[in-house]
């Protein structure tokens, strides 16, 4: 897209601001119809009359974007108006980081400018359940929703490897290989992140799957499995992000760590 002119409004979350000069901002963006894409947002930090909303973080938006102008990687961010505000999730930081994270998660694996409108649902989704407060089912919720809208599902119903049905003994999860390893493809399960894999924390993670996003704190689960289950689709996101996510560092840092949710 090279050409000038405005674009129709889309609804859209903000995923990083970035200062620039006195008043500028270059904003990262997920959008419902454009993907994910980087803007300037000129005088954003000082005009209220084209950015009521103030470019405010766990809120979603209606933007007016305009066209990448010819040699340009960066639109232009002409307007905004509050459609949705999670800005009150901010008042827990253990909140903050659940919702964080799921900001960091779609900046780092949405491909650019490739429309996904269901990745914008589930992040909404994943706000509004975390108004009733942080659960890890939200969060093994949330990463397994993400993982099939990328096209990167986890298998949980079989052998990621042969397709067998029955995993049997000494099944394993193996994060490079997309998920559940049976006992005779285990051997070849070598990399990082590979673990033994439980067979209550398997089905934990099928349940939480097949259930809608705010139901999922409702499955009961002894502490383990929950730390298992957490353990597991870690292993996931790093694969797939290739590099520690500093939400969940700041989670650790003032809560514990979401051993402790």
């Amino acid at each position: 897209m090279t050409e000038a002119g405005a674009l129709a409004p889309t609804d859209a979350v903000i995923l990083r601001r970035t200062p620039v000069g006195e008043s500028d901002l270059i904003v990262a963006l997920f959008t419902r119809d454009h993907g994910r894409v980087s803007a300037v947002a000129r005088g954003a930090r000082r005009s209220r009359k084209r950015f009521p909303a103030g470019l405010e973080m766990l809120a979603v938006l209606s933007v007016t974007l305009g066209r990448r102008r010819r040699g340009s990687e960066l639109w232009s961010l002409d307007g905004a108006e509050l459609v949705d505000d999670h800005r009150g999730l901010a008042l827990d930081p253990i909140g903050l980081g659940h919702a964080s994270y799921a900001l960091e998660l779609v900046r780092e694996l949405a491909p650019p400018e490739a429309p996904d409108p269901g990745l914008l649902d589930h992040v909404v989704e994943l706000w509004r359940a975390l108004a009733a407060g942080p659960s890890p089912a939200l969060l093994r919720g949330f990463e397994l929703a993400l993982c099939a809208e990328l096209g990167s599902a986890v298998v949980l119903d079989a052998c990621a490897a042969c397709g067998a049905h029955q995993l049997g003994v000494g099944a394993v999860f193996d994060p490079a290989r997309g998920g559940a390893v049976c006992g005779a493809c285990a051997a070849r399960s070598t990399g990082l992140g590979v673990r033994p894999l439980d067979e209550d924390v398997r089905a934990y993670l099928r349940a939480v799957a097949a259930v809608p996003l705010a139901a999922a704190p409702q499955i009961a689960v002894e502490a383990d499995v929950r730390l298992g289950a957490r353990d597991a689709m870690l292993g996931v996101i790093t694969h797939l992000v290739g590099h520690p996510l500093t939400t969940l560092e700041f989670v650790t840092q003032v809560h514990g760590g979401l051993a402790g949710r």
